[in-house]
C-alpha cells in the first residue's frame, strides 16, 4: 500500500502537539477512567468461576443472631478455629487481629486453639488509617496468642474511588515485610512492598460460604473440609468489613482476598502500564494517515479504538494489566482534529477522490430551473472496489470521470464518495437526453484497463426533469431514478412526480432519524395492559413514536421498516429501550411496580452486545430484570440465526421475560415456539379485532389461548376495542387484555399522572 505522507489530514505538528498532551495524560493519570470503566463492565459481565480450593467460613448474619446477644466472643472464636482444625483442613486463614487485652476471657481459649494448629494458621495484621489524618496505624495480636508458630499476614489495602482495585502482595507494616493474606493463600512472594490487580472477571457467586454457626452445630466437618484452605472472616452484613468491588457491589472482604488469592494461584500479574497501549495508537493512527485508508479515517479511528479495548481486556484475562485511556485520547484527539480538517474540506466542496466537486456543491449552486438532473451510478461499485488492489479504485474513478466528462456538453461533473455522478443538462437539450445517454453507455462498453486488469464496468441512470423543488430534493430524485433502473435492470429511468415525498425520506432517513432523536421528534408512547378476569393494571407496553416537524405523525410501521433497511433499528430500539426502563423505575418507586413490554426486531438477536447493554440500563436505571418484557418480530431471523437463539438464551438468565409478539402472522408458527421459549404469547390485532365477526378468527384466537397455556405462558390479547370484545376473551380465558377500549398510547406523564391519582384508575 503506497504511502501518500505529503497528503497527510492534518499537519505533523498537530500531531506532535495531540502526542504531547496524551503523554500528560499518561502521566497525570486523568487516563484511568476508561481503563475503570472497562475493568467494571467486565466485574459485571464476569463469569469465570473460583477453584473451591478455597473456603470462607464466615460470621454471617445467620451466626449473629443464634448468638446471645448477637455477640460472637473470643472464646466463640477458639470453638470455630478448633472445629476447623479438627476438620483437617489445609490451612487456616483468620481474618481478624486480636489486640492485647489484659484482661479478656476468651483469650487463653483462643491461644490455645491457636497454638494447637501450629503453622497451619496464619494470623491477621491490621493497618488501617487514624480518622482526621493520613497517619497508619498497623496492629499487630497479641504475642500470647500468636505463640512461636502461627504465621502473621497483612489485611491491608488501599481503596481507590472508593473501591478495591488492587491488593499487595508484601506490605511493608511499622518497617516489617509481611505477606498479604492472599499472597499466603497463593505461596507467592517478593523481597520489597508490592501490590497487583485484581482479576475482576471472578464471579463472587461461585465463592462457597459456611456459617461458623454450622461448624459449632456439627453441620459442616470434615466433609466439606479437609485439605481445603480456609477463610475465618466476617461476612455478616451489619459488620463494617464490607468493600465495593468493581462490577460487584458490597462483598465481605474475605472474598477480595479470595479472589486475589484465585488471581495469584493463576500467574503473576503485570502492570504494563500506559505507554504501551498510547505506543499502539500512535502507530496504528500513523499507518492510517499515511496510507490511503485515511479516505475511511473514521471507521479506522473507531477500530483502532476498539482494538485498544479488546487488547486491554484479552491481556487483563492473561492477567497483565493496560491502561488504554491515553492511547484512546490519543485516537480521540487526533479524530477531533481530522473532523473539524474534513469540514473544512467539506466547506470547500470538493470530492477528495477525483478533485471534481461534490454533490454538496451541487446542491448548494442556484437554483437549477428549467434544466434537467442526470444521476449516473456505477453497478457493482462496491465490489470492484473491493476486488482492485492499491490504487485501483481511485484509477477506476478516474477513467469513469474522464467518460463522463467527455459526454457532458461541457456542463460541469459533480461525484460522490460511492460511485455516483450528477450533472445538469440545459432545457434546450432536452429532447436528445435518451440519445445522450444511449451514447454514454455506448462509452462503457469498452472495459476499463486498469493495471494488469481489464474491468466490465456497467452503469445505470436517472432522470429528474421537474422544475419543482429545491435542488437537494431533484438530487435525490434522480439518485432514487438511478437506484430503480440498477434493480430494474433498465438503462435509465425517469423519476416520477409520485415518488417525490418519498425519496428525500429515504436518501436522508439517517439524519433525519439522528436529528429526531436529538430534537425529541421522537418519543415513546405508553399504552397499558389488564388483566382481563380482574381488571388490574399489570403491564404497560413502550411503543415509538414520531412526529415530523414537516410530515406530521409518521405511521410507526414505516419509519420501523427504514430504520431496518438503513441499519438504524439498532440505536432506534436502545432509545426505545432506556427511555422504558427508566420510566418503569419511575413507576416502581412511586409505588406501581408493573412490567413494561419493549419490541425487539429478531435482526437485533445478531448483535452480541445486546444483552449486556440491556443489563446495562438496567442497572443503571436500577430495575429488578424480572420486571423488562422483551416482545419478539421477525420470526423467521432467529430460525437461521445462531448467535440469535444464544442471545435469547443469555436474556432469559438475566431474568428478563420473552414474549412472542404478532403470534399468527408472518413467520411465526409452532416451530418458532420451539426457538423462543417464551413467557407470553400476544395474539395479533387483527385475529381479536374480527373474532366476533368472523368464526375462522375465532378459532384461532380459542387455540392460540389454549396453547399458550399448555407451553405454561401468558395469553395477551392485542386490539380490544370494545366490551363485547373483552366479555368474551374472558370466557375463553385470555390472562391480559391491550387496545384502546382500554386505554391508548399515551405520554408518560399523562399515564404516570392517571394510575397515580386515583386508585380506580389502576384498574379496568
Amino acid at each position: 500500500m503506497p504511502l501518500v505522507n505529503n497528503r497527510m489530514i492534518i499537519s505533523w505538528r498537530t500531531l506532535l502537539l495531540s502526542l504531547l498532551l496524551s503523554i500528560a495524560v499518561g502521566f497525570s493519570g486523568a487516563g484511568e477512567l476508561p481503563d475503570r470503566m472497562i475493568a467494571m463492565a467486565m466485574g459485571r459481565l464476569g463469569d469465570r468461576a473460583v477453584t473451591g480450593d478455597i473456603v470462607v467460613v464466615g460470621i454471617d448474619d445467620r451466626t449473629l443472631r443464634a448468638m446471645p446477644g448477637g455477640r460472637f466472643s473470643r472464646k466463640d472464636h477458639a470453638q470455630v478455629i478448633e472445629a476447623i482444625d479438627k476438620a483437617g483442613v489445609r490451612r487456616l486463614m483468620v481474618d481478624f487481629y486480636y489486640p492485647r487485652q489484659d484482661e479478656h476471657s476468651g483469650t487463653a481459649a483462643l491461644a490455645s486453639a491457636v497454638h494447637q494448629m501450629s503453622d497451619r494458621i496464619v494470623l491477621a495484621v491490621a493497618t488501617t488509617t487514624i480518622p482526621g489524618t493520613e497517619r497508619l496505624l498497623t496492629t499487630f495480636p497479641d504475642p500470647a496468642i500468636v505463640g512461636k508458630d502461627a504465621l502473621l499476614a497483612s489485611i491491608a489495602w488501599e481503596n481507590e474511588f472508593w473501591q478495591v482495585w488492587s491488593v499487595p502482595l508484601m506490605y511493608e507494616a511499622n518497617g516489617r515485610l509481611l505477606p498479604s493474606l492472599s499472597a499466603v493463600l497463593a505461596n507467592k512472594r517478593a523481597d520489597r512492598p508490592v501490590k497487583f490487580r485484581v482479576d475482576l472477571s471472578y464471579d463472587v457467586s461461585t465463592i462457597t460460604e459456611y456459617s461458623a454457626i454450622d461448624l459449632l452445630d456439627g453441620t459442616v466437618g470434615a466433609r466439606e473440609l479437609a485439605g481445603k484452605d480456609v477463610i475465618f472472616a466476617n461476612t455478616a452484613s451489619v459488620m463494617p468489613d464490607q468493600h465495593y468491588l468493581p462490577g460487584h457491589d458490597f462483598v465481605p472482604g474475605a472474598y477480595i482476598h479470595l479472589i486475589a488469592a484465585e488471581t495469584l494461584k493463576r500467574g503473576d500479574p503485570v502492570d504494563i502500564g500506559w505507554l504501551p497501549g498510547l505506543l499502539a495508537s500512535i502507530a496504528a493512527m500513523l499507518f492510517v494517515l499515511l496510507t490511503p485508508l485515511q479516505r475511511r479515517f473514521a471507521w479506522m479511528a473507531a477500530g483502532i479504538a476498539a482494538l485498544l479495548v479488546a487488547g486491554e481486556i484479552l491481556l487483563s484475562l492473561s492477567l497483565v494489566t493496560a491502561s488504554a485511556g491515553a492511547g484512546l485520547f490519543f485516537v480521540a484527539l487526533v479524530s477531533t482534529h481530522v473532523s473539524r480538517k474534513r469540514r473544512h474540506f467539506s466547506a470547500q466542496r470538493e470530492n477528495p477522490v477525483s478533485g471534481l466537486p461534490n454533490f454538496e456543491a451541487l446542491r448548494s449552486q442556484t437554483p437549477f430551473g428549467s434544466s434537467t438532473i442526470i444521476a449516473a451510478k456505477l453497478v457493482n461499485f462496491e465490489d470492484l472496489a473491493a476486488f482492485l488492489p492499491g490504487e485501483g479504485s481511485q484509477q477506476l474513478i478516474d477513467q469513469v470521470a474522464r467518460r463522463l466528462t467527455l459526454a457532458c456538453h461541457g456542463t460541469q461533473l459533480h461525484h460522490d464518495l460511492d460511485g455516483t455522478f450528477a450533472w445538469l443538462v440545459p432545457y434546450y437539450q432536452h429532447s436528445q437526453i435518451e440519445g445522450h445517454l444511449a451514447g454514454l453507455a455506448a462509452l462503457f462498453n469498452a472495459p476499463l484497463t486498469i493495471g494488469e486488469f481489464k474491468i466490465d464496468v456497467a452503469i445505470a441512470f436517472g432522470v429528474n426533469d421537474e422544475f419543482e423543488g429545491s435542488n437537494a430534493q431533484r438530487l435525490a430524485a434522480a439518485l432514487v431514478a438511478a437506484e430503480k433502473s440498477i434493480r430494474t435492470r433498465a438503462l435509465w429511468t425517469k423519476y416520477m412526480p409520485r415518488q417525490k415525498d418519498d425519496a428525500g425520506w429515504q436518501l436522508s432517513f439517517h439524519s433525519q432519524l439522528e436529528d429526531a432523536l436529538a430534537g425529541g421528534d421522537i418519543w415513546v408512547a405508553f399504552q397499558p395492559q389488564y388483566q382481563i378476569a380482574t381488571g388490574r393494571l399489570v403491564g404497560v407496553e413502550a411503543l415509538a413514536r414520531w412526529t415530523h416537524p414537516t410530515r406530521g405523525p409518521i405511521p410507526p410501521d414505516e419509519f420501523i421498516v427504514q430504520a431496518e433497511k438503513s441499519q438504524d433499528i439498532y440505536r432506534l430500539t436502545l432509545f426505545v429501550m432506556d427511555q422504558a426502563i427508566r420510566s418503569a423505575a419511575q413507576l416502581r418507586d412511586r409505588g406501581l411496580a408493573i412490567n413494561m413490554s419493549v419490541n425487539l426486531s429478531a435482526a437485533l438477536l445478531d448483535h452480541n452486545d445486546l444483552v449486556g447493554t440491556i443489563r446495562v440500563m438496567l442497572t443503571a436505571h436500577h430495575l429488578p430484570a424480572e420486571w423488562l418484557t422483551i416482545e419478539i418480530t421477525e420470526t423467521a431471523q432467529i430460525e437461521n440465526s445462531r448467535q440469535a437463539r444464544q442471545t435469547l438464551a443469555q436474556l432469559r438468565r438475566a431474568g428478563i421475560r420473552l414474549s412472542i409478539d404478532d403470534y399468527g402472522t408472518g413467520q411465526s408458527n409452532l416451530e418458532y415456539l420451539t426457538e423462543v421459549e417464551a413467557d407470553e404469547i400476544k395474539i395479533d390485532k387483527r385475529f381479536v379485532m374480527t373474532m366476533r365477526d368472523s368464526q375462522r378468527n375465532f378459532e384461532v384466537v380459542k387455540s392460540t389461548i389454549d396453547l399458550a397455556h399448555r407451553l405454561g405462558a401468558v395469553a395477551v390479547a392485542e386490539g380490544i376495542e370494545d366490551a363485547p370484545t373483552m366479555a368474551l376473551l374472558e370466557q375463553l380465558g385470555c390472562d391480559v387484555g391491550q387496545g384502546y377500549h382500554l386505554g391508548k398510547p399515551q405520554l408518560f406523564s399523562d399515564l404516570a399522572s392517571s394510575l397515580l391519582t386515583s386508585p380506580h384508575s389502576r384498574t379496568a
